[in-house]
């Protein structure tokens, strides 16, 4: 299936469900409200994953993990939105991306250091920077840019 006007309404349907709910939609909500069959929703579902940068199912599921930048499961990346905390990031450089997400709209991101343990906290509004704590913190990524193949990721929105 191609990057047809329904495979971009579900991408844009489940990202606006995340933003509301902090979860993603099952299919089966996605069948109701976009009026199609079940079997039908999930083949869409599946579509705007594969066509977007970061959304995909668990493993042998039909369940979202993850549809950038959330994730549908817990994880150490704390996202608040005016100061509710339903939300992870798929990690914590990614959630810094929520702010893109919910304009006008204040995103506090609380990431705990997989090495050394500590709380690393970033406030921002409309991709502004508003605070860092420590001041001092650094992001890190353990696989560089230059070795991920982006290029069969379509960018339709």
């Amino acid at each position: 299936m191609g990057v047809t006007a329904e495979v971009k309404r579900a991408y844009l349907d489940t990202m606006f469900h995340f933003v509301d709910t902090g979860r993603a939609p099952h299919y089966t909500e996605l069948s109701r409200s976009t009026g199609v069959s079940p079997d039908e929703a999930l083949e869409i579902q599946k579509a705007a994953a594969d066509a977007g940068v970061g959304s995909w199912f668990l493993e042998g599921t039909d369940l979202v993990e993850c549809w950038a930048p959330f994730s549908n499961i817990p994880t150490n990346d704390f996202v608040s939105i005016d100061g509710s905390q339903r939300w992870y990031g798929q990690c914590g450089l990614e959630a810094l991306a929520v702010t893109w997400v919910v304009p006008d709209r204040e995103v506090r991101v609380e990431s705990t250091c997989l090495d050394c343990g500590d709380v690393v906290t970033v406030v921002q509004l409309n991709g502004e920077v508003l605070t860092v704590d420590p001041p001092e913190a650094v992001g890190h990524m353990n696989e560089p840019f230059s070795s991920a193949d982006w290029s069969t990721k379509a960018s339709f929105i």
